[in-house]
């Protein structure tokens, strides 16, 4: 395990992936400024515009943010690679546009990325959550306790698409995701680094209008598969490495 040391954060990417969230980016992009106001770090906001049919991409250049239009394949994990690449930050942030991510919480996860640790997960087992059916707090609980078998990183809400985490945990490997299991990709590679994983606790909101991209069968499907395939890279390189 590497060093955990002090982090100079330096400059904050916020990456936004939003398709058809007209109802509720206004919302986010407001609360977000007044936090960064007041936390006062040196900050970029970035809307990644997923192919939306609504005024997404118009109420975003209205506050003055960076909007960067996905013209490929629609789904969260190709708008955040997108919106990755483009950043200029030493620190990605990656938060959800539907108002659910408390942009107030973020000063506590880039706290704990200047303590030394290099993935920061909001949890909503601790935070709570106004979104949770038992359907979906089930199949969290269940994926979550898996990936914490597979990679022996025992976590509570790896899920969660509020993360923050130092830029070459992006930088220094290949991405394939194109929907939601990104949030698995972050994670394996994150201990791949060596980095220490943190959760901080993070309330979910009901998001304020508009509809869930999410599919509880689909994604989460897409979730195990990405858990099971990326155990077996990485436990066949760990034994690489011990012959």
């Amino acid at each position: 395990m590497a060093e955990e040391k002090k982090y100079n954060i330096g400059k904050v990417s916020i990456v936004i992936p939003a398709k058809d969230e007209e109802a509720n980016l206004g919302k986010v992009l407001d609360n977000l400024n007044r936090t960064l106001l007041e936390d006062k770090r040196d900050c970029e906001i970035i809307v990644v515009n997923d192919n939306s049919k609504d005024r997404t991409k118009e109420i975003a250049l209205g506050k003055d943010i960076r909007v960067i239009d996905n013209k490929g394949r629609s789904g969260k994990g190709n708008a955040l690679r997108l919106g990755f690449k483009e950043s200029t930050g030493d620190v990605l942030v990656m938060m959800d546009a539907d108002y659910s991510h408390r942009p107030e919480d973020l000063p506590l996860f880039l706290d704990r990325i200047e303590q030394g640790v290099g993935l920061v997960i909001g949890s909503r087992i601790w935070g709570g959550s106004e979104e949770y059916t038992r359907v979906r707090a089930l199949g969290n609980m269940v994926l979550t306790t898996i990936f914490g078998l597979v990679f022996h990183r025992y976590l509570s809400d790896v899920l969660n698409g509020y993360k923050v985490f130092r830029r070459d945990i992006f930088d220094n490997f290949k991405y394939s995701s194109s929907t939601f299991e990104i949030e698995i990709e972050l994670a394996v590679n994150t201990i791949r680094c060596g980095y220490k994983i943190m959760e901080v606790p993070s309330h979910e909101r009901e998001r304020a209008g508009g509809k869930a991209k999410s599919r509880v069968v689909l994604h989460g499907t897409k979730f195990l598969l990405k858990i099971i395939t990326e155990g077996i890279k990485f436990h066949c390189s760990k034994r690489a490495k011990t012959k």
